[in-house]
């Protein structure tokens, strides 16, 4: 392999990945690898680091840190000029609070397997999504790799992030959060356009996405497909909150698509337009709100995948 530029987030699973960095570091060194590293400094710096290490002449750029992290790696490779993102490899070493996206291309939480993972340069074409929101009035993009969360999953997703930058974060303190802000959220009305169909509903949940995990390893896109050209769309119709409570098992393994208040969608694009605001996460970092347009591109990221 090439040499590789490493984005490190320091501050990652509550600065974890700062303490562990000397031995993610020792290991890529045993297994051969040639690389230079940077560590992030605040929120969309791992953007900008991808930018500038393309522009120096690197085309493997590796993420030491969680979903978030990956996802402004990922908004670097497809908002510069200097080289075609088909010829950038993305990947991963896992060291966030999730670590979702992992959980379908196969790269393993544990970083002396993920690196292992990369040392066989194993190299698999996914899609990407785009999605055009709003935030203060003005209109703002974002591309992204594994799922867009609105309605509830914002909102989660929102006091989530709260408490990872108390070093409050993981699956446990998202489950946590779910259930504190399940008692205070009310479903929300919306028109949403999916491809050419539209239609009016209240609804309690919705996810936009490409791989099938979010929250810490709940299946929300059960049959989401990575590389197909499409979005896997779940919405969760206005349900009464003690039967979220009872079904919450049933988020882990996916089976609640079989539910009768949850629909269930395979599209190229979607629009949600609303009336109040409706808030929007996507690979488990808060952006803005009402109205979204979300579009997918088919097979654009080379990204180094497990088996």
């Amino acid at each position: 392999m090439e040499k590789i530029f490493v984005i490190v987030n320091p501050n990652s699973a509550g600065s974890k990945t700062k303490e562990i960095w000397p031995d993610i570091k020792a290991y890529l060194k045993k297994a051969g690898f040639s690389f230079k590293y940077a560590f992030t400094k605040g929120k969309m710096h791992a953007k900008d680091l991808t930018i500038e290490a393309i522009k120096t002449g690197f085309s493997n750029i590796i993420c030491v840190g969680g979903d978030g992290t990956l996802n402004e790696i990922v908004n670097g490779v497809f908002s510069q000029n200097f080289k075609n993102p088909e010829d950038i490899v993305v990947g991963i070493i896992p060291s966030g609070t999730g670590n979702d996206w992992g959980k379908t291309v196969g790269i393993p939480d544990n970083y002396i397997q993920a690196i292992d993972v990369l040392k066989r340069k194993r190299i698999f074409v996914q899609d990407v999504g785009k999605v055009e929101y709003y935030r203060n009035d003005k209109k703002l993009e974002r591309f992204f790799v594994n799922i867009a969360g609105m309605f509830f999953d914002a909102e989660v997703t929102r006091n989530a992030n709260k408490s990872k930058e108390k070093n409050k974060g993981g699956s446990f303190s998202y489950l946590l959060n779910l259930l504190t802000t399940l008692f205070k959220y009310n479903s929300q009305s919306a028109e949403i356009t999916i491809d050419n169909y539209s239609f009016k509903e209240k609804i309690f949940t919705m996810a936009v996405g490409i791989c099938k995990y979010s929250g810490g390893g709940m299946k929300i896109l059960p049959h989401a497909i990575p590389d197909d050209g499409f979005f896997d769309i779940t919405l969760v119709k206005d349900v009464p909150k003690l039967l979220v409570i009872k079904n919450i098992k049933k988020i882990f393994d996916g089976s609640f698509v079989k539910l009768k208040w949850v629909k269930q969608f395979k599209a190229k694009k979607a629009e949600i337009k609303s009336k109040e605001k409706i808030y929007l996460e996507v690979d488990g970092e808060s952006l803005g709100h009402t109205p979204f347009r979300f579009t997918i591109l088919k097979k654009v990221l080379n990204i180094y995948g497990g088996e």
